[in-house]
């Protein structure tokens, strides 16, 4: 079975609020005061002088300190932004290189955009399996540094700096990853380029799209959606899962508490939550929560994981 033997998150030091952010991304009065009142956010990570591997590796220093880096056969980057706006091709081996990892295969997964993370988990884990090296582990790197045309072109969210990293394991300790699925909308390919038809569309099919998902997740995983403690989504906004995560029975169990304060950070925000979960100890040990995603193009994904009790 995959398991999440760790997680971690970080982000720079400096924290500016919504107006502050706002300004930067050129956005009108409006706009920001939408961001505040009806999208939740307060404050954010974000430092105009921080390159893209100053944020990202810190999270996987913090785990390779307490695992085997010889372990690690594979590293993978998992970023949303993809094509010309995306990292560099060699950001996987540079990631590799910096981090030490020498004897691992550096590749990277994008194309899903922020649901990117759950797919790279599954991805870890089938390679883990067909190598069928005992203690063979995989390092997932998330997170991105848009430039800041593009982060102000993406004006649906407030693009934040934040990163996480976890390390995926066969039959390890940590939570066992119970099941995965997904589904892709490839009709809405165009994304934020899409037309305002491909967007009306597209807001009426999300919430069946993501109920379908959600239940089919759960029925892998043997419980039902009453049995899951936290449904983890992105920070994309409490108004992106109106008719969808306020609707029993999961209304009440979402973790939204790092809206507010992180923003949404590209591709890490899911890991960035189960991070802050694990760090304050408020999963429940044998109790199945979920990570929920959507990433624009349309991709929807759900993956049932379950802490399981530390030995002793």
């Amino acid at each position: 079975m995959i398991t999440l033997t760790a997680v971690e998150s970080a982000f720079p030091d400096t924290t500016v609020t919504v107006e502050e952010r706002a300004a930067q991304l050129g956005r009108s009065d409006v706009q920001t005061h939408m961001h505040r009142t009806i999208h939740g956010l307060d404050t954010m990570h974000y430092d105009a002088g921080l390159d893209l591997y100053d944020l990202v590796l810190p999270p996987a220093r913090r785990i390779l300190r307490a695992t085997d880096p010889q372990a690690v056969r594979y590293l993978i980057y998992g970023h949303a932004l993809h094509g010309a706006r995306g990292a560099a091709p060699d950001t996987p081996q540079q990631i590799r290189q910096r981090l030490g990892l020498g004897g691992a295969t550096a590749f990277a997964m994008t194309q899903q955009n922020c649901a990117i993370p759950l797919s790279a988990i599954d991805t870890a884990g089938a390679l883990l399996r067909a190598d069928g090296e005992p203690g063979a582990t995989a390092l997932l790197v998330t997170g991105e540094k848009p430039a800041p045309e593009v982060a102000a072109a993406i004006d649906t969210v407030m693009i934040a700096d934040g990163a996480a990293a976890c390390l995926v394991s066969l039959g390890g300790p940590g939570a066992q990853v119970r099941s995965f699925a997904t589904r892709t909308r490839g009709e809405y390919y165009q994304g934020l380029a899409g037309s305002r038809e491909d967007f009306r569309s597209a807001a009426q099919m999300r919430p069946k799209v993501l109920w379908e998902i959600m239940r089919e997740a759960v029925d892998r995983a043997g419980c039902t959606l009453d049995d899951i403690e936290w449904i983890i989504p992105p920070n994309q906004g409490y108004a992106f899962w109106e008719g969808v995560l306020d609707r029993e029975p999961v209304a009440g169990r979402v973790f939204f508490d790092n809206n507010r304060r992180f923003s949404h950070c590209l591709a890490a925000d899911i890991l960035i939550n189960a991070a802050t979960l694990t760090h304050e100890r408020r999963f429940s040990p044998g109790r199945p929560s979920m990570f929920l995603a959507t990433g624009l193009g349309w991709t929807f994904s759900a993956m049932v994981v379950v802490p399981i009790p530390e030995a002793g």
